[in-house]
């Protein structure tokens, strides 16, 4: 249930994981109750690993993945950012 409730959050915020993966479940037909709840019932299991995840490692939680890429490469969004300020 708490898991419910912080995924029913995480999908209303701007710019997370847990938004994006919401998104693309809901990309062929955003309009269908059934398919919005499996939405959330998927968020609320990755938010379960991830809290899991976080307890057996030992870890900070770190947000934005795609900021930290190993190759050194720029991320998507700043990409973007960088063209349309030029």
């Amino acid at each position: 249930m708490i898991f419910w409730m912080a995924g029913l959050r995480a999908v209303h915020l701007r710019e997370n994981e847990f938004r994006a993966k919401y998104q693309r479940y809901l990309g062929a037909n955003p309009l269908d109750a059934d398919r919005k709840r499996k939405a959330l019932t998927a968020i609320a299991a990755k938010m379960a690993r991830v809290a899991y995840g976080i307890v057996k490692n030992g870890t900070e939680y770190q947000p934005f993945f795609e900021q930290r890429l190993p190759s050194g490469s720029i991320p998507l969004t700043r990409a973007v950012e960088a063209l349309a300020t030029s």
